[in-house]
């Protein structure tokens, strides 16, 4: 992978989308945290002059890249694209996602990192076996993990229970040494996430895969981004994707209650897959829709990095209130982060919240 490959090809883009802006602003109208009324015309200053202002400043560090802002535009301008640049030029990287970074990648010192994978393992049960593993043994089939093989969403649990279920030869690659780097990505971190996207290349080199699975919406589209980069041959799906593929040979359970479905922005706005996750969930419950289109659902504001706390409750809020009012008695999501996301909010507003491996393996259990 090129060394300034994700810089140069970001640049291209926003230079493309600051000629053919035509300051409609509908991005800026559609944002769903755009508390500041911030224009577009305000951010391509920024571009233009290299000037900050505070509110600028603010807006950036708060955007979630849900990517309404180009689905908006009437001009086919990339705005989220260009969200992508600004985070990368900010004057100063927020505390919380400095934070978060810490978290990710294992950068800390040898000693640090020896006694972190010791305490991982010891907490992660029958999972430890995989966390960041030395070699992997060549399988067809690859579940990437990565970081959230530590998720309490138990989604990493789920998926390894229903592939035995099926009978399937499969190898796991996960831990913070394999992040995929696309948290760095979301906040213009180039750098260091196209260091990460390399590294994890190879790690999938190891076990020469033909079919790549992740129930993380984000490390899908870094995934995407891996298999074109490499023009390798094997297939990246999502854990929804992969498992109807295996869905006839399993015995479904209904349940008793109407379930919301949440659309993850990196899988149905940014890729265009609302489907799967629908086709999945009906197997299993009935499904209530929550917006107009899918294209339209609320996003869960994981990807600001809690830089607003109380922008983000707002978000929650809005997506308790609209589950209530189409009849949803709680939600099922295909991706980890909205998972993790949406979890306190709906625990304390006593909704169900299903990650749909979690959903799925219960529903296909043998009933005495």
């Amino acid at each position: 992978m090129d060394e300034n490959e994700f810089e140069a090809s970001l640049r291209r883009v926003v230079e493309f989308g600051l000629d053919t802006c035509i300051g409609a602003n509908a991005c800026m109208e559609v944002c769903p945290v755009n508390r500041l009324h911030i224009t577009s015309n305000e951010l391509d200053s920024v571009l233009i002059s290299g000037k900050w202002t505070e509110r600028v400043q603010t807006f950036v560090t708060e955007c979630i890249q849900c990517g309404d802002c180009t689905l908006a535009c009437p001009a086919g301008v990339q705005r989220d694209h260009i969200m992508l640049l600004l985070k990368s030029l900010l004057p100063a990287i927020p505390k919380s996602w400095r934070q978060y970074y810490a978290s990710k990648g294992h950068r800390d010192p040898q000693i640090l990192r020896f006694f972190a994978g010791i305490v991982m393992r010891l907490s992660n049960g029958p999972l430890s076996q995989y966390i960041d593993k030395p070699r992997l043994d060549v399988k067809p089939l690859l579940f990437y993990f990565g970081c959230y093989v530590f998720s309490p969403s138990g989604a990493p649990t789920a998926t390894l229970k229903l592939a035995d279920r099926l009978g399937l030869d499969y190898e796991v690659l996960a831990g913070a040494r394999a992040c995929c780097g696309w948290p760095h990505y979301l906040t213009g971190q180039m750098g260091q996430a196209r260091q990460m996207l390399a590294r994890l290349g190879e790690q999938i080199g190891q076990a020469r895969p033909e079919v790549v699975v992740t129930g993380c919406a984000e490390c899908y589209a870094a995934l995407l981004r891996l298999k074109k980069k490499l023009d390798a041959s094997w297939i990246p799906l999502t854990t929804t994707e992969w498992l109807l593929q295996h869905a006839d040979k399993l015995t479904w359970q209904r349940f008793n209650t109407p379930l919301a479905v949440h659309d993850a922005c990196h899988i149905t706005k940014k890729v265009g897959k609302p489907q799967p996750v629908r086709e999945l969930l009906a197997l299993m419950a009935d499904v209530v829709e929550i917006a107009e289109t899918p294209q339209e659902c609320v996003c869960c504001g994981y990807y600001n990095f809690q830089a607003n706390p109380g922008l983000n409750r707002l978000l929650h809020e809005a997506k308790l209130a609209v589950v209530r009012e189409k009849g949803g008695e709680g939600m099922a999501v295909e991706c980890v982060n909205c998972w993790e996301a949406f979890h306190k909010p709906f625990l304390e507003a006593a909704m169900p919240l299903w990650e749909l491996m979690v959903a799925a393996e219960l529903a296909t259990r043998e009933m005495a």
